[in-house]
């Protein structure tokens, strides 16, 4: 199964082709604001890397957040606009999900955290044992002391979250926290892709029609200077 897969939550954009389990190409973005003309071109050059056509394609996956409103809505944007071109499922992801991906068969339990600004972090807790991300808590908005405020035990913390906070936990659990060296288990598109080559696999499309972004605030949107559609309908050759 070759499927492409779409990072688009935070201002290091990516996209990656993967078949199977097997990452085929991935290209970089990193931009303050995301715009929905940024990307059919980073799309193109991808697939060409990977030597893979649009109508080669079995499936797409991309992130839904939490992250940037305007990146998700971009992200998404494209993947519908194509799945709808093309017929291709598509599966949804969600961010900290993602960054849990990177941590297979760790023994502590898992804090992924993700900077959310305004004095708050995203977060979620996995357990990780086998291998792939189980999700034993809510997903979360809210100040990183709340959040170990319920940490009882030793855990992993991971996450551009866990990076800004990482003096606060540490003051706060001591030993118990540990924490991964920078860039390690980042927010990338190899992850989304993976992640949703097994969901498409086990059936589990998303809906084109009724699927939305995970916020988990408010969202504050910044106007976009132009549509993609065009662009979409090139990409899908119709």
């Amino acid at each position: 199964m070759i499927v492409i897969g779409l990072e688009t939550s935070s201002s290091a954009a990516s996209i990656a082709v993967a078949q199977d389990h097997q990452i085929l190409a991935e290209t970089f973005l990193r931009v303050e604001t995301l715009y929905a003309e940024q990307l059919p071109g980073l799309l193109k050059r991808t697939l060409a890397e990977a030597n893979v056509t649009i109508q080669g394609v079995d499936g797409l996956a991309v992130s839904i957040g939490p992250g940037s409103y305007t990146g998700l809505r971009v992200g998404l944007s494209l993947v519908k606009g194509l799945a709808f071109a093309t017929g291709k499922p598509f599966a949804a992801v969600p961010t900290l999900d993602a960054v849990a991906y990177n941590l297979p068969y760790c023994r502590y339990p898992v804090h992924v955290m993700l900077d959310a600004r305004r004095g708050q972090v995203y977060a979620a807790r996995y357990d990780m044992t086998e291998g792939r991300p189980e999700r034993t808590s809510a997903f979360q908005a809210a100040a990183v002391e709340d959040i170990i405020s319920d940490v009882h035990e030793t855990a992993v913390f991971a996450g551009s979250g866990a990076e800004v906070y990482r003096t606060q936990i540490y003051e706060s659990l001591g030993n118990k926290a540990h924490f991964l060296p920078p860039g390690v288990a980042c927010l990338h598109a190899s992850s989304i892709v993976c992640m949703g080559v097994h969901a498409l696999q086990q059936g589990e499309h998303a809906s084109l029609y009724d699927l939305e972004p995970l916020y988990l605030r408010r969202p504050i949107f910044t106007k976009q200077p132009e549509t993609h559609s065009k662009r979409v309908r090139n990409l899908s050759g119709k």
